[in-house]
């Protein structure tokens, strides 16, 4: 692995901080996707259900130990109504926002890395082929070994850079994909908590 990477030149610094970027992200939101489905799944009847009979005490005691949107939502939907009722719906609104923005947390980085590594990759094999044909031009001597080595960079860059993209590209739009649909069940559940909450 260290040949490969040594082989590769320089380019391969930047495509290695790509690829820890790209796994630090992935595993981040396969791990906040999960516990946050876990605590929907979990909590949210629970919350609806005891909101619908007034009781806040019993609902603060679910949001507690809850990492959901709906208990975020809830927990700011209860303290504004208890402020100021009129502006409850503009609450629940900017609380639903931020959710919607926490489920994309770290996407936009995913996406660059995406696109920048078939990109560096690139520029690596430009570098390594820049390096094989001076090679070619200085003459005898070492330039069989500096022509293989330019080809190596020129190679093995490309071939990283893609190894980095392709998954990436694939857990991206999972993500995406899995962030659009809780964003539309934030959304209802943000109007069943107004409906619930002007009631009373």
């Amino acid at each position: 692995m260290w040949e490969f990477f040594v082989k590769g030149g320089l380019i391969m610094v930047p495509l290695a901080l790509c690829s820890f970027a790209a796994v630090v992200i992935i595993i981040e939101r396969l791990l906040f996707f999960y516990i946050t489905n876990r605590d929907e799944n979990e909590g949210k009847a629970g919350i609806l259900h005891f909101l619908k009979q007034g009781k806040f005490d019993d609902v603060k005691s679910i949001i507690l130990r809850l990492n959901s949107g709906t208990a975020r939502i809830a927990a700011t939907a209860i303290e504004q109504a208890i402020k100021d009722q009129n502006l409850l719906e503009t609450a629940i609104e900017e609380a639903g926002t931020a959710e919607v923005k926490r489920l994309e947390r770290g996407l936009a980085m995913l996406d660059t890395i995406v696109t920048a590594s078939p990109l560096l990759g690139l520029l690596g094999t430009v570098t390594g082929i820049i390096k094989a044909f001076t090679a070619l031009s200085a003459g005898e001597g070492v330039q069989a070994t500096q022509l293989s080595l330019g080809i190596a960079e020129a190679l093995y860059t490309t071939a990283f850079g893609l190894a980095i993209a392709i998954p990436a590209l694939f857990f991206l739009n999972f993500f995406y994909g899995i962030a659009e649909r809780r964003a539309e069940q934030l959304t209802s559940t943000c109007q069943e908590i107004l409906t619930i909450l002007n009631q009373r």
